[in-house]
């Protein structure tokens, strides 16, 4: 590790908010800030952003923490990036917006999704993708811009994501790290590059898209206005790093097999890190890269915070928004495992691993008179970490099994989640010191790009573990009982959620 006396900046760019964190060479904390922002469903099925509140966002959280790390005598000596997956945001020639950003949770173009699974295409792609099909794809995204906003898409000279428009506005060049272009359903994840025949199907050539580059890339001399803005000289170097996923990874310390990260934020996902490509024959879990050698395996879920929210909003109207979680917590707390018989699917926007689903529904099965909201929302919460367990088996048959879950995101902060974690899955939850994963991960990938670290696994060095929660063996018999009927009951309401009226 070096003696320099300075500190490396992680920014993630994410869903519900940007976070930014800076930290010194032996993982001290700084300096931390976080900006919010929302999200807009114009339609049934569009969620989508505006991506100039995002980049405002960005640069207010990174100022915020520049000036604190100034304050206190730091020199800033690199800044990695972060950024949620799977958005595709259409730009002019001058890199201007010209419509939304187009989330993950977007299900526009499920029929797209649909009819390349059922046509074998799907199939085909993932084998050198890595990218199950889904219409959180950009490669999905695409073809129905191509077919459905046949103006946008002429007008567009790119289709970029969050961190390419920050990246361009700071440098001038449009750049995608492999991390972020695996995400994207038309790279090669074995060959880095961007796949011929995807790019077919999403109707574009690579002249609109960004050029891929490896993780590890940075790139000094920022535009003055923006060095202005910041505080900052303008040759400190801004690295690609990866996606967010891949370093929640890198944050929480799951940086080989013997780990699994589990993530339970606005999405889920249950990740492992492995030396070369592992794909499954089924196409169930996804392989995207990490960094120039490594890829992460996994699955990620949309039935966790995004969801839980909602509920929220139906069930406790009468508690303040920012106390509703807490409260909820309280609520669910009261009622034993297994919510009195109360099953919930929360499948409200449809469901990505391992079903790789859109049309999925949610529901709850086994109510009675004697039943309250607390049992609806301790079902809910259930029903999230078993949604999250049914990915999590399916990458241990592909992957090996692992010895410890290391928690991030959000939901995790509840003690109940943690709990819930360990007991559903049957092993040891452990909580790092680090709460805000992919940020954290973004500096410590920023930091081997500069030299300050030898390599990402020095983050092991970095990362402690205040909590580790050893499973409950009652417990976890009861979920194996509660979480059988869930799958029982997603198998059973499947096939009506698909019938034709």
């Amino acid at each position: 590790m070096s003696s320099i006396r300075g500190v490396v900046v992680g920014v993630d760019l994410g869903t519900s908010s940007t976070k930014a964190l800076a930290f010194t060479p032996e993982g001290q904390a700084v300096a931390d800030a976080a900006e919010h922002y929302g999200l807009s469903a114009p339609q049934p099925g569009r969620v989508e952003q505006d991506a100039d509140e995002i980049y405002r966002a960005a640069m207010r959280a990174l100022r915020r923490v520049i000036d604190s790390v100034h304050l206190r005598g730091h020199e800033v000596l690199a800044i990695g990036v972060s950024s949620a997956m799977h958005g595709v945001l259409p730009v002019d020639e001058r890199g201007e917006p010209l419509g939304p950003l187009i989330t993950w949770m977007d299900r526009r173009s499920a029929a797209i999704a649909d009819a390349w699974r059922a046509d074998g295409t799907a199939l085909e792609l993932y084998g050198r993708t890595g990218a199950p099909m889904h219409p959180m794809l950009p490669l999905c995204k695409l073809r129905w811009l191509s077919e459905s906003e046949l103006d946008t898409f002429a007008r567009a000279a790119r289709f970029v994501s969050m961190k390419e428009l920050l990246v361009y506005r700071w440098f001038g060049e449009w750049l995608i790290d492999h991390g972020s272009a695996s995400g994207t359903g038309y790279f090669d994840v074995r060959r880095r590059a961007w796949d011929e025949r995807a790019l077919e199907l999403a109707r574009v050539g690579p002249e609109r898209l960004s050029t891929p580059a490896s993780c590890l890339t940075r790139r000094a001399g920022m535009r003055a206005a923006i060095a202005g803005t910041l505080s900052l000289v303008r040759d400190v170097p801004l690295v690609l790093c990866s996606s967010d996923g891949a370093l929640a990874n890198v944050g929480v310390g799951a940086v080989d097999r013997a780990a699994m990260a589990v993530t339970l934020g606005t999405s889920a996902a249950a990740r492992v890190v492995v030396e070369e490509p592992l794909l499954d024959d089924q196409g169930r879990t996804f392989c995207y890269a990490l960094d120039d050698t490594r890829c992460i395996v996994g699955g990620p879920t949309s039935s966790a915070g995004g969801v839980l929210t909602h509920l929220l909003d139906m069930f406790l109207p009468d508690v303040e928004e920012r106390e509703r979680f807490a409260r909820a917590i309280e609520l669910a707390g009261a009622i034993e495992p297994g919510a009195g018989g109360v099953l919930c699917l929360p499948f409200l926007s449809g469901e990505r691993a391992p079903y790789w689903d859109a049309e999925l529904r949610g529901g709850f099965l086994g109510l009675d008179l004697a039943h309250d909201r607390r049992h609806l929302l301790r079902a809910a919460m259930e029903a999230i970490v078993f949604a999250l367990f049914a990915v999590a088996r399916v990458l241990e048959q592909r992957a090996g099994s692992v010895n410890s879950l290391l928690l991030s995101g959000g939901l995790t902060h509840a003690p109940l989640f943690r709990h819930l974690v360990a007991d559903v899955f049957g092993r040891e939850a452990w909580l790092p010191d680090q709460s805000e994963a992919s940020a954290f991960g973004a500096a410590v990938m920023a930091a081997v790009s500069v030299g300050v670290l030898h390599d990402l696994t020095d983050v092991r060095a970095l990362v402690h573990y205040p909590e580790r929660i050893a499973p409950d063996a009652e417990r976890h018999a009861r979920y194996a009982e509660a979480f059988a009927r869930y799958e029982a009951a997603v198998a059973a309401t499947t096939p009506l959620v698909h019938a034709k009226p």
